[in-house]
């Protein structure tokens, strides 16, 4: 009898252990799912919009002092083919790893993003980088990695 309630004991503990790893597996797995992988930012340019990609909490801590008009700045990045899956219409854009905040920047980087389009092969292969001077910060938002 005495062999029979540990077993059952056994059991019932062993259960109930899967179960609370069961649970906090699933949670973490959850909250990670839920966490964005980065900040989108919408950028303006002369009434013209574009979208960055930000990685890095520092970098997206100056866009929003951006946003909140506490700062100004040009926002600078490397060019890359294709919309990157968040700068739509657009067939570029910048690499979120090269993202940074500027307070100067030399002429050639400047421009529309219309521009940048009409002559992309130029803007990729010639000057790689985007730095529109009249950089204003319109909006951010989470950026969940795509499943």
């Amino acid at each position: 009898m005495v062999s029979l309630m540990r077993s059952k004991y056994l059991i019932v503990s062993v259960v109930s252990v899967l179960v609370v790893l069961i649970a906090a597996y699933a949670y973490f797995t959850w909250r990670q799912a839920r966490e964005p992988a980065g900040w989108l930012f919408t950028v303006d340019v002369n009434g013209e919009r574009f979208k960055v990609l930000v990685r890095d909490p520092s970098v997206a801590d100056e866009l929003r002092k951006m946003l909140r008009g506490e700062r100004r700045g040009i926002v600078i990045g490397e060019l890359r083919s294709g919309d990157g899956g968040f700068n739509k219409p657009w067939s570029w854009h910048l690499d979120p790893d090269t993202i940074s905040v500027a307070d100067v920047a030399i002429e050639l980087c400047d421009g529309t993003p219309s521009f940048v389009e009409s002559e992309l092969d130029y803007w990729l292969n010639v000057v790689k980088r985007y730095c529109p001077w009249n950089t204003k910060i319109v909006a951010e938002e989470p950026w969940f990695k795509p499943s």
